[in-house]
């Protein structure tokens, strides 16, 4: 617990851990509440993968340009703006979900949310960095920050589904007509309201002040990260973990309308919160550890392997259970590894990425994430509507985790002693010369 005072005394950090979440919560709602609300309007999962998949994939190719930008004239001028346009897509997307309007003017209502996804997390992680860098006299605190922002971000996936959960419930108890539709309509409301003003406060705070930008016209060009060693390696393994975490809302959801008693649309958000608590706490306990700072990539890289070997075996127990309560504790436990996984990756980012490049660093793999996660979406959509479908979607889950732990083995062995260490330059990341 010393570890975590020491973090809250860095001038800043409070804003970064409470309004951060606050910024973010909107995704944790989003992320089921735009499922659940096309499946009672549409009547099918597919298509309410798909256009999760959009927002998604719209979101992972605008995301590096977002982050190149944000590099380039701070976080206090691009987040709010991108921000304030999210927040007008999402209610527009929100319309025509609930006017029925044609699959085609969906998707394109879907693509305009996702391209204007404000990068908050990556910012919040280049926050992190910026704060632990060498001379700061909180170097080693990295760990225990990039730690504790997986587990913030974790909780948003906890409060999120829990939101929605509550809601549908409301519009229950208030007898509704259509209480999914309602209650999830009503919390995307708020999802975008604690976007659009967590993500101005937080990016106009002191907790950002550092990431100020460069507009000497001096700034990073071409594939920019993608050349940096291990980089690559690293996108690959977030992309077969991000497989895994997409298809898994599909498919507890679908597992959700087989064995739940009562709501399904409720039963689904509070599993995913279980889900959510377990990698809270299990990110809670690893930024509590006495572990040695990860400067190096293969210190986090050796870690990387053991928990995604660990989440691969969590989800081939997904396939056992026949019962929400069972399937809610294997949640819980599984769900242990999921937040030190994701600081493990954003460690590896830390060690390896040049401070210049470091915010769209980040956002590459928020482009990796989303685009991929939008695959395992749709794809898990249309098996879970086949015979065997929930059980086999889990196995998906549990070979994808597999090719994760692959991954990080081989950058492991990589950056075996003796040879380059992409260590990070720890200067300012965003006022160097690109």
């Amino acid at each position: 617990m010393n570890r975590y005072l020491r973090l809250w005394e860095i001038p800043g950090a409070p804003l970064l851990l409470v309004g951060g979440t606050v910024a973010r919560i909107g995704h944790g709602v989003t992320i089921v509440a735009w499922l659940l609300l096309v499946r009672a309007v549409t009547g099918s999962y597919a298509e309410a993968g798909i256009v999760a998949g959009a927002i998604s994939l719209a979101t992972a190719f605008a995301a590096p340009v977002a982050g190149r930008l944000v590099d380039r004239f701070a976080v206090r001028t691009v987040l709010p703006i991108l921000a304030l346009l999210y927040s007008g897509s999402q209610i527009l997307l929100l319309i025509t979900v609930l006017a029925d309007l044609s699959t085609t003017v969906l998707l394109v209502a879907a693509v305009f949310t996702g391209l204007f996804f404000p990068p908050m997390s990556p910012a919040i992680r280049s926050g992190w960095t910026h704060l632990t860098r060498d001379g700061t006299g909180y170097e080693g605190c990295r760990t225990t920050a990039m730690a504790a922002e997986s587990t913030v971000f974790e909780l948003v996936f906890v409060v999120g589904p829990l939101l929605v959960s509550g809601f549908v419930l409301a519009a229950t108890s208030l007898r509704a007509v259509d209480p999914s539709l309602s209650g999830t309509a009503s919390a995307i409301v708020l999802a975008t309201a604690t976007t659009a003003i967590g993500t101005v406060v937080v990016a106009r705070g002191r907790a950002l002040a550092g990431l100020t930008g460069n507009g000497s016209g001096q700034r990073t060009v071409g594939v920019g990260p993608l050349r940096v060693r291990g980089f690559p390696m690293m996108l690959i393994v977030t992309a077969a973990v991000a497989f895994s975490f997409g298809a898994s809302p599909v498919a507890i959801a679908a597992f959700a309308d087989i064995y739940a008693v009562g709501n399904p649309a409720a039963a689904t958000g509070l599993l995913i919160a279980v889900w959510s608590i377990g990698s809270a706490f299990g990110g809670l306990t690893y930024g509590a550890l006495p572990l040695s700072v990860g400067v190096d990539v293969r210190v986090p890289a050796g870690r990387a392997t053991v928990v995604l070997a660990g989440l691969a075996v969590g989800y081939a127990l997904w396939t056992v259970v026949d019962g929400t309560t069972s399937f809610g504790v294997v949640l819980l436990l599984t769900g242990a590894v999921i937040a030190p996984a994701t600081a493990m990756l954003a460690e590896m980012v830390a060690a390896a990425v040049p401070a210049s490049m470091l915010t769209e660093a980040y956002t590459w793999f928020t482009c990796v994430n989303m685009s991929v996660a939008a695959l395992g979406a749709a794809v898990t959509g249309r098996v879970v509507e086949t015979a065997g479908g929930v059980r086999s979607s889990f196995l998906m889950c549990a070979a994808a985790a597999a090719v994760g732990c692959a991954g990080a083995l081989l950058l492991w062995t990589a950056f075996a002693p003796g040879g380059a260490r992409g260590r990070s330059d720890r200067r300012s990341p965003m006022t160097e010369v690109r």
